[in-house]
Parts: C-alpha cells; sequence; structure tokens
C-alpha cells in the first residue's frame, strides 16, 4: 500500500473516529440540557458546543494514530488485515465511548484513572463493611437496552469507516476548509475556553469541552510526569498531610468542655457572607450574632473557607477534606470521591438525611457530588413545594418558601420517625451578589455606590430566615434536642482596589473569613467564643463529636470537643488571581503563584491586612510558602488517585512525628 493510501487510510480512521466521538457529545450535551442535574438552558448549553470540540478532534487524532501505527506497517503486504485492524479500534472506541457516556451519566465524570479506582476499590470507612463504589453504582443501569445500545457501538464506527474509506480515490476526504475548522475548534477549546471561563465573562461550559480518551489519557500520564519534574515536591505520606503550625497558635476552644450528645442536626449554609460584612455596629444580621452568644451557642472567631467558591468551599464542609488546588472544583474533578460525608456518617448512624437549597444543582453540577452523599431527600430552586409563583432572580428562589420547606420536612420526619434524629441541611442563594431579595430595590452589578446598603439588607432578610426555621423548633419544642450550625460558604470579597467591582475570590479577608456558629443541648455548659484559628474541614468532625460520633477516618479536620491542638489553616483561590495562603497563628501569608510575590499580614496588628512584613520576617514567609507548596503537590496526588491512596494508605490521620521544624517565638514576632 502506497504512501498515499496508508494517508487515506488514517484520515478514515480519524473521520470515523471524530464521527463516533461526536455523537457521544451529542449524547452527553442532550443528558445535560435534559435537567438531570439541574435545570439549564438548553439553548445557551447546545450554543456552547462550539466552543467543546478541540478535545474530541485531539482523541480521533490519537485513535487514527494509534491504529495507523499498528495498521500502517501491514498495509503493504497484508491490504485486508490492515483495513480490519482498523475495523477493530473503532469498534473497540465505539465501546469505550458508550461505557464513559454511562460513566459520565452515573459517576459524573468521564471514564477515567478515579473512575477506574472505584471500580476495584473495596475500602468504606463508614460502619457497615465494605463496597464496590463504582460497581454497586452501575449495575441498576445495564437494563438490555444497554445492550442494545452495545451493539450499535460496535457496529456503526466500523461501518462508517469502511464507507469512508471507499470513497473514490479522487475524493478529498479533508480539505483546507475542514482542516481549518478542526483547528479552530482546538484552539477555542484548549486557549479560549480557560480565559473566558476564568475572566469577566465566566462561560462555564460545565465540563462539556472535556473528551474521554484525553481525559483517559491524561489521568495516568499526569501523575507520572509530575513525578518527574523537578518542581514536584516529594509526597511522604500520600494520604494525610502535616497541619502543624511552624509558628505558635494561641486561642481558646470551649468546646472541650461539651456534653456530647445523640441529637437532631440542622446545618444552615449562608451565601457569601462574611465575617466582616457583619461587623457594623448595628450588625445586619442580629439573630445569627445573638444565637453564637446566649446560653447554648458558641461562636468561632477565626473561622476560614479553604477555597472562595461554593462547590469548592462545600466539598471541605461535607468530606473534611483539604480541595483539590486547581480551578475546576471536585464535582469535575472526581465527584465520586469516596471520602466519608457528614451526611454519609450520619446516616450510616440512623439519621434520616435531607438536603433543601434555594439555588440550582446545576451550578458547578453540584448533584455530581451530592447524589453519592446519602441523602434521603436533595431539593433545589426547581422541585421546591412551593415554588409556584414565588418570586426568584438568576442565583435562587425566595427564601421564604425554601425555609418553609424546610420546617414541613422537619414537622413530616418527626411525625413519621419520631424515633428517628435528622439532620437536615439548608443552603441559602440569598447574600449573592446583586443582593437582590422580594421587595428589594432593582440591584445593578456595577452598582457600587448602592452596594453595602443592598447587602446588609439582604443579610437581614437572610437573617429573617434563619429566624423563622429556629423560632419554628422552638414552637414545636424541638430546640432543645437539635444542634444547630450555621457557616458562609466564602464571603463576598476583599473590597481591595482595584479587586472586589462584582466579587473577587481573593484569599483575602473579606473573600475568606466567615461566620461559624453553633447553639444546641450539649453546650450549656460552655461559655466564650472559639479563637483558635479554624476551617471548613473542622465542621463535620466537631459536629460530629457534638452527637458522639466517632468522626470517619478519612475526616481530615479537628473534632473540636477533643483536639485543641494547634494548626495552620490552607486557602486558595482560582486564576486569574492563582492566590496560595497560609493562616498559621496570627500570620497570614498571601502567595501569587503568577508572580511568586508573597505577601505577610499581621492579624494580631492588621486585621484588615494593610502592611506587608514579608521583608522583615523572610523566615516565616519560606516557611508557609513552602507548606503551601507541599499542599498543592499532596491535594493533587489524592484527590486525583483517591479510591486506591484511600485502599493502601487510609488511616486515621494524627500530626506526624517529622513535622515542619518550629520557628523560635523569638524569630515569630
Amino acid at each position: 500500500m502506497s504512501s498515499s493510501r496508508v494517508t487515506r487510510l488514517a484520515i478514515a480512521n480519524f473521520l470515523a473516529a471524530l464521527g463516533a466521538v461526536l455523537a457521544f457529545k451529542l449524547a452527553l450535551f442532550r443528558y445535560a440540557a435534559s435537567g438531570a442535574e439541574g435545570q439549564t438552558s438548553a439553548l445557551l448549553t447546545y450554543l456552547r458546543l462550539v466552543l467543546c470540540l478541540g478535545w474530541d478532534v485531539v482523541s480521533a487524532a490519537m485513535v487514527a494514530a494509534t491504529v495507523t501505527a499498528v495498521a500502517g506497517p501491514l498495509a503493504s503486504w497484508f491490504p485486508t488485515a490492515a483495513i480490519a485492524c482498523s475495523a477493530i479500534a473503532q469498534a473497540i472506541h465505539g465501546a469505550f465511548l458508550l461505557v464513559s457516556y454511562y460513566v459520565a451519566v452515573i459517576v459524573g465524570a468521564p471514564l477515567d484513572k478515579a473512575a477506574i479506582d472505584l471500580l476495584f476499590f473495596y475500602a468504606d470507612p463508614t460502619p457497615g463493611g465494605t463496597r464496590r463504589v463504582l460497581a454497586d453504582s452501575v449495575m441498576p443501569y445495564l437494563a438490555p437496552s444497554v445492550g442494545v445500545e452495545l451493539l450499535i457501538a460496535l457496529a456503526l464506527p466500523p461501518l462508517a469507516f469502511l464507507w469512508i474509506l471507499r470513497r473514490p480515490p479522487s475524493e478529498r476526504l479533508v480539505g483546507p476548509t475542514s482542516a481549518a475548522i478542526l483547528a479552530l475548534s482546538v484552539f477555542l477549546t484548549i486557549v479560549v475556553v480557560p480565559g473566558l471561563a476564568n475572566g469577566l465573562l465566566a462561560v462555564h461550559t460545565f465540563g462539556l469541552e472535556r473528551s474521554p480518551l484525553t481525559l483517559l489519557v491524561g489521568s495516568y500520564v499526569r501523575g507520572p510526569w509530575r513525578a518527574m519534574t523537578a518542581s514536584a515536591a516529594q509526597l511522604s505520606d500520600p494520604y494525610c498531610f502535616d497541619l502543624r503550625s511552624p509558628v505558635p497558635v494561641d486561642g481558646a476552644d470551649p468546646l472541650v468542655g461539651a456534653a456530647p450528645r445523640r441529637t437532631n442536626v440542622l446545618l444552615v449554609i449562608l451565601e457569601s457572607v462574611g465575617t466582616r460584612s457583619l461587623k457594623p455596629d448595628p450588625t445586619p444580621m442580629p439573630f445569627l450574632e445573638s444565637l453564637g452568644r446566649a446560653r447554648g451557642g458558641v461562636s468561632f472567631e477565626n473561622h476560614y473557607t479553604h477555597w472562595a467558591q461554593t462547590m469548592t468551599a462545600a466539598f471541605s464542609m461535607w468530606c473534611s477534606e483539604l480541595p483539590h488546588p486547581d480551578y475546576p472544583p471536585i464535582t469535575y474533578v472526581n465527584p465520586a470521591i469516596p471520602c466519608v460525608s457528614l451526611s454519609e456518617a450520619l446516616k450510616a448512624a440512623g439519621y434520616d438525611t435531607a438536603l433543601f437549597t434555594s439555588g440550582d444543582f446545576a451550578f458547578d453540577r453540584e448533584i455530581r457530588f451530592l447524589k453519592h452523599r446519602r441523602l434521603d431527600v436533595m431539593i433545589d430552586r426547581n422541585d421546591m413545594p412551593g415554588r409556584g409563583g414565588a418570586w426568584s432572580n438568576a442565583w435562587g428562589i425566595d427564601e421564604r418558601v425554601t425555609a418553609r420547606a424546610v420546617v414541613d420536612w422537619i414537622v413530616n420526619q418527626r411525625g413519621e420517625h419520631p424515633e428517628r434524629p435528622f439532620f437536615t441541611t439548608y443552603s441559602m442563594a440569598a447574600g449573592h451578589h446583586p443582593y437582590e431579595y422580594p421587595g428589594s430595590p432593582a440591584a445593578h452589578w456595577f452598582d457600587r455606590g448602592s452596594e453595602t446598603p443592598a447587602q446588609r439588607a439582604t443579610l437581614g432578610f437572610a437573617d429573617d430566615r434563619l429566624r423563622d426555621v429556629v423560632e419554628e423548633l422552638r414552637r414545636r419544642q424541638w430546640l432543645d434536642s437539635t444542634l444547630i450550625a450555621v457557616v458562609s460558604d466564602h464571603g463576598p470579597g476583599s473590597g481591595r482596589p482595584p479587586m472586589g467591582q462584582i466579587r473577587d475570590a481573593s484569599i483575602y479577608e473579606g473573600s475568606v473569613h466567615v461566620p461559624f456558629v453553633i447553639a444546641g443541648p450539649q453546650l450549656g455548659d460552655v461559655s466564650g467564643a472559639v479563637t483558635l484559628p479554624t476551617g471548613h474541614i473542622d465542621i463535620a468532625p466537631t459536629l460530629l463529636g457534638l452527637v458522639g460520633i466517632t468522626p470517619p477516618a478519612t475526616m481530615k479536620g479537628r473534632d473540636l470537643t477533643h483536639e485543641r491542638d494547634g494548626r495552620i489553616v490552607i486557602m486558595a483561590t482560582r486564576p486569574p488571581l492563582s492566590q496560595i495562603g497560609v493562616r498559621a497563628g496570627s500570620w497570614k501569608l498571601v502567595h501569587w503563584q503568577e508572580t511568586g510575590a508573597n505577601e505577610l499580614f499581621d492579624l494580631a496588628r492588621d486585621p484588615d491586612e494593610r502592611a506587608d512584613v514579608s521583608s522583615q520576617h523572610e523566615d516565616i514567609v519560606r516557611s508557609l510558602e513552602a507548606i503551601g507548596s507541599r499542599w498543592q503537590a499532596h491535594s493533587r496526588n489524592l484527590i486525583e488517585n483517591y479510591a486506591g491512596i484511600l485502599e493502601a494508605s487510609g488511616r486515621r490521620c494524627t500530626p506526624a512525628s517529622d513535622g515542619p521544624a518550629h520557628i523560635p517565638a523569638a524569630q515569630s514576632k
């Protein structure tokens, strides 16, 4: 077979593979637009298709290159064998795409290393034994119709390949115009989409720009590649990360005086409320403040989100695990990650579990993560009881509707299963810019002048909804048997010029320092505030400790009813800021990854972060910057390979004996 025929064989393989992967992508877009993962605009979703085809072109080229490398040498001597080899490869590729589709639908991500690890994963740190997460999830979907689809997937790509190959030799299979369009699609996906997603336009593609073959290959190549690079940090422990502080950490932890007791649990997650937003007198959220100051209430004065973005922050809350250090949230990286979440631990202990959100599960495809967390009830704005005719905006539905639905579910649960405690999560949407709520004045995204009054009024509206739910529990005499926790996912923004016109996702205090309050019968003899620096990873184990449940081994945070050791708090954010932060004691490092610049603040003396003292404390800067670098390498490896690492190395993490050396106290000030 001449070189022109080998080229034609390669092009036919490329076009057949491209046709198959485009059929896969259209099916995935149809699924995304169906509302199965939350309601989105089908029109806008399909318009994004042009931005999402680049990696599909690369995948098809990889198939063509691989098949041609094998079949090409056969072509001269055994042309029929070369064609048969290509047809078999196309059939295998078609079957792979079908399996990838169902893994994407069930697990929430294409068939990559994380999903394959789950297929063979048996470890399960919750009570009740072992499990195979992926296999147990996939089996119910293996209906007879899947067998028919598999036959089609095996037959159509080879037939398409043969039809293309038998086109007249004079017919050009790929002309200059077609090649230019394919090159443009690659450019749009690989170069343009990341810039749009991280820039002002915030054009999200919901992960649909990914292609299963490139993702699969990349997921296996990424680890060895990082290990070979000189900049990769050495991972002494792939499962546990040492969070001990290199400088002294002072602070009170009155929770060690709590009396654990099995009670109901109500978790309220506020949206975009920073601690700084509550400080001016009078506070816009007086009920929240009173909850933390009343008998049986405790407030956390130095509590932080690890990432100023909703789903990434939620992952740390639910699973008590530090986030992946790159922009895509857990729903895109490893949605079925077998960390044991707060809801799973409580469900295993006999709790009824429910989640109500005024927002939309389509945001960051939250449902991909939540559907693996043993929640009996999951309701967003699209299915909320009482939603008919209710006020709504782009971010959520009227909080009064959601608050009523939460109370109604609790009433029904107590009526049907009074012997079983409940765990209910109420996730608000009010609080998000542009600060709208029923009856509020029309807001404008770029109206700086009215932002503060509008924000305070919206926080007051959210505070009233918190009061409504708590007072209803009090009226029904359930307050004495309910542990209440209120926390914000992240803050509204730093307010530092030139940032913050809409909301900057920085790691300055306005974005990451958030309120956290707990109240319940366990705290009747507790007084004072928690002043130790704490993070979202401490929420789940502390709540479990307060209801008398030993936190699962996968939880990396502290149960503050038993552990009061001073630790660092890790913070990070996405491009274009790309900051990494470490709070250790009163010190806080802000490291800019793009430029390598460092800022160091002493929050005890400078809570507004106005005086950078990095040049006067270079030893602290070096120590904290090294911790941030080690965390990035550690969390990338752990989150992407969680099942395998957990099965091989999983155990309860305690401070390592070979942790970072402490900087002498004389040098720390």
